[in-house]
């Protein structure tokens, strides 16, 4: 079955929008950047929290936050030197070192994956079998939405050729709404949650499978890691100390949203981002129920074999030691 903590996200929202050389300096400012994805949001929150409230300047740090426009790529910024670390999913940093990017993972944000297949319950699918012969509703052939489907189809001996596979941009919630697709690749803490805001009566599909996918985490140049060993261990130590606040606290994270997301200001947008911040503080806490931001090194080595098994993927063999490291991480 699909692992607890995600169960439990899905049934939040279904009780009830997001996740690119000598370059490898500071910012013009002398700040370190931390790149941060599209537009503010209060899933980012434990990071603006250790910004706000202290975090990162108690341990010695001068650190600036920028999000990414619509049309950067994730890690544009960060290999020109303009940013130092950002925030990024792990299939996207196993797709950059295959096509030669000297980008590494340091640390996890989410500690389980919040890809989930969502469909209507009037559409009578349970499990990942129902879909066979159904229209599936993807962002496009790419990224962790597309490999998710794989995975999922995986579990159930299917591949997309069984299923009728549709990129639609990201209307998923709309075009599962409308009725136009049977089903959607979404995230617990995004599609899940606006679906219920909308009064879908959705609800995740089945699996008894674990998708083999590390979804948001915290990613540098393996040289400006070496260069600046001692301040990536602060700066994950301080962001860790954020992140536990906004957890513990959802109240300050959500005020640190606020005023950063100019969106919020109605209420039901409001009562929707507060269910997005306590569904994502499931997915930051994972089944142990524990802020940590050390990698899972058996998920990645899952990844890199289940990446490595998708034809045309990767353009050259990747490692585990290219891409991920738990030497920065605060131990426990």
């Amino acid at each position: 079955m699909m692992r607890p903590v995600l169960r439990k996200v899905a049934a939040l929202a279904a009780g009830v929008v997001l996740l690119g050389g000598c370059h490898g300096g500071t910012h013009s400012s002398g700040a370190t950047v931390i790149g941060l994805t599209y537009v503010p949001n209060v899933q980012f929150s434990g990071i603006y929290l250790a910004l706000d409230n202290g975090n990162y300047s108690s341990h010695k740090l001068n650190v600036e936050l920028r999000h990414h426009g619509n049309d950067e790529g994730v890690f544009t910024a960060l290999v020109s030197g303009d940013e130092q670390v950002v925030l990024a999913t792990g299939d996207e940093v196993v797709q950059a070192r295959s096509q030669g990017m000297d980008v590494i993972s340091v640390a996890t944000y989410y500690r389980e994956q919040p890809n989930v297949i969502l469909t209507r319950k009037d559409t009578g699918i349970k499990t990942v079998g129902d879909l066979k012969g159904k229209k599936i509703g993807i962002p496009g052939e790419y990224g962790s939405s597309w490999l998710a489907l794989q995975a999922y189809l995986a579990s159930a001996n299917m591949t997309t050729s069984d299923v009728n596979v549709m990129s639609i941009g990201y209307t998923q919630t709309s075009a599962l709404s409308k009725g136009d697709v049977d089903a959607i690749v979404g995230f617990a803490n995004n599609e899940a949650v606006q679906l219920s805001a909308a009064g879908v009566d959705a609800q995740a599909v089945e699996c008894d499978c674990t998708i083999p996918l590390v979804s948001a985490s915290l990613v540098t140049t393996p040289q400006w890691a070496k260069d600046h060993a001692n301040e990536l261990k602060e700066l994950l130590a301080a962001t860790q100390e954020g992140m536990t606040t906004a957890v513990e606290h959802p109240d300050q994270a959500f005020a640190a949203t606020e005023k950063r997301d100019t969106t919020l200001s109605d209420e039901k947008t409001r009562e929707t981002a507060t269910k997005i911040l306590t569904a994502t503080n499931l997915l930051i806490l994972g089944a142990n129920s524990t802020v940590s931001l050390e990698q899972d090194t058996s998920r990645w080595n899952e990844m890199l074999s289940f990446m490595s098994s998708v034809s045309g993927l990767l353009q050259q063999d990747v490692s585990l030691d290219q891409v991920m490291t738990n030497d920065y991480v605060p131990r426990s």
